[in-house]
């Protein structure tokens, strides 16, 4: 295993990957970067599509419709079918629908990705109304305000559980980082005086979920990432391969105290997609 040192760490080591069958993406920072699609990554797409390699997307983005990461995966050439995603929003009412029945209530601090996928899941959802409140949901919420962190503040002090999609602090826009759902959920936290239960990467429900859909063991699939406290911590503890890429983030995550290993480094997505095929061929 190669640890994870400094926040300077940028020759790529190699890992054997030969031995895998199947690859979990993470989709920022990794396929794409806001409206740009990053290098390599529609060769990668369009070389496991062609050899029919197992693989899923995993993000914990919670903003968009389903279909609306589909559409954007498709303009950038990228043809990826719409079971194989998964996102932070599909992960959370997967989770409370195991454990609440349906027409529960709940308060929503986000965007129609994460109202979309509660519905789906049979959840009745508000975004204004603290009452009869089973669960305050947090994602990404660019339109979040005082008016909502207090009606999440008081459905909780009546009872409701607080559930974050993910706890990314930023996100990036662009040429710049912006802050994301963690830092929504952190406000909630602090004037609601509750810890809030993550559902997203790190936690290991998503992780299952993508092994339950490529059928194979974890020890037989990568998990590809540019973040290791949130990609590589969970794909650690449920037994995949830890396989790292830079982008724009990495360096705000890549810390001595990570707490993570990691199989394989690789300075762009282009450099893990050229390995794997350079391995491939052999």
């Amino acid at each position: 295993m190669v640890g994870l040192v400094n926040c300077s760490l940028s020759v790529s080591a190699r890992c054997d990957l030969s031995l895998l069958k199947g690859l979990v993406l993470d989709i920022d920072g990794v396929l794409y970067e806001g409206d740009r699609a990053l290098p390599g990554a529609v060769e990668l797409i369009n070389h496991l599509n062609r050899k029919k390699i197992a693989y899923t997307l995993l993000s914990n983005n919670s903003t968009q419709r389903i279909r609306e990461h589909k559409s954007k995966l498709d303009d950038f050439g990228m043809h990826v079918a719409i079971e194989k995603i998964i996102t932070g929003a599909i992960i959370a009412s997967k989770v409370l629908s195991t454990e609440a029945q349906k027409g529960s209530r709940c308060l929503v601090v986000g965007e129609e990705g994460l109202v979309e996928a509660l519905e789906w899941a049979g959840f009745e959802v508000t975004q204004n109304d603290y009452h009869d409140i089973r669960y305050v949901v947090v994602g990404m919420d660019r339109t979040f305000n005082y008016e909502k962190l207090l009606t999440a503040s008081r459905a909780i002090q009546r009872g409701a559980q607080l559930i974050s999609s993910n706890p990314d602090p930023v996100y990036p826009a662009g040429n710049e980082l912006i802050p994301a759902s963690g830092a929504i959920q952190a406000a909630i936290e602090i004037s609601s005086g509750c810890k809030a239960r993550v559902t997203g990467k790190p936690e290991a429900y998503g992780y299952h979920l993508a092994l339950e859909k490529l059928g194979l063991p974890a020890e037989m699939v990568g998990m590809v990432g540019d973040q290791p406290k949130t990609d590589h911590l969970g794909a650690q503890q449920v037994g995949m391969k830890c396989l790292l890429v830079f982008s724009s983030l990495t360096t705000w995550h890549l810390t001595e105290d990570s707490g993570v290993q990691v199989d394989g480094i690789y300075k762009s997505t282009l450099d893990f997609y050229k390995d794997w095929i350079r391995q491939s061929e052999h």
